[in-house]
């Protein structure tokens, strides 16, 4: 439900509106007409104006306190920008990514491999935003803490094996996996 989502001052601004246009209703359908009963009569054209109005202000009220965070530029094109510098080697870090098994699992065009099991690393800086968390970090918690905070849809959370490496051979990995 969308209101969950909202946030306390948007909660408070879209029942205030919609508490005052449901009050109008109410009004004008039964205050209004047992005072008057020739109600709207001559001022008709002023009561749809004023009809206009309160519907116009509530889907206002709607669009303004219902919308969505805006996305970052870099996460709404799934692109991030680079680490400054990532603190291995990423020429190391591709021979690790072949040689532990990497390959056989996961498609990443840099190493040339085609592995379906776990997710598609050409889309890693994707994943990343979906986690709000930089590349690297990112890169770097789904290695050493398995699974990652973000598992696109259709992978396995527990498929990725806890690999035995070093923290210079995790910075290797990063390196690689960053730098494309």
């Amino acid at each position: 439900m969308v209101l969950y989502g909202l946030t306390t001052g948007h909660k408070i601004g879209l029942a205030a509106v919609a508490a005052a246009f449901i009050a109008f209703a109410l009004v004008s359908s039964f205050v209004l007409p047992r005072a008057n009963p020739n109600f709207p009569g001559r001022a008709r054209n002023l009561y749809l104006l004023v009809c206009a109005c309160f519907f116009a202000a509530m889907m206002a009220a709607i669009v303004a306190f219902a919308r969505e965070k805006k996305e970052t530029a870099a996460a709404a094109t799934g692109t991030t920008t680079a680490p400054a510098a990532a603190a291995g080697n990423a020429a190391n870090g591709k021979k690790i990514f072949l040689s532990v098994g990497c390959s056989g699992c996961h498609t990443f065009a840099p190493a040339g491999s085609t592995g379906k099991v776990g997710p598609d690393l050409d889309h890693l800086a994707q994943y990343a935003a979906k986690a709000n968390q930089p590349v690297a970090t990112f890169a770097e918690s789904a290695i050493t803490n398995p699974p990652p905070s973000y598992v696109p849809p259709g992978y396995p959370t527990n498929a990725m094996p806890k690999l035995p490496l070093s923290s210079a051979q995790v910075a290797d990995l990063v390196a690689f996996l960053t730098s494309a």
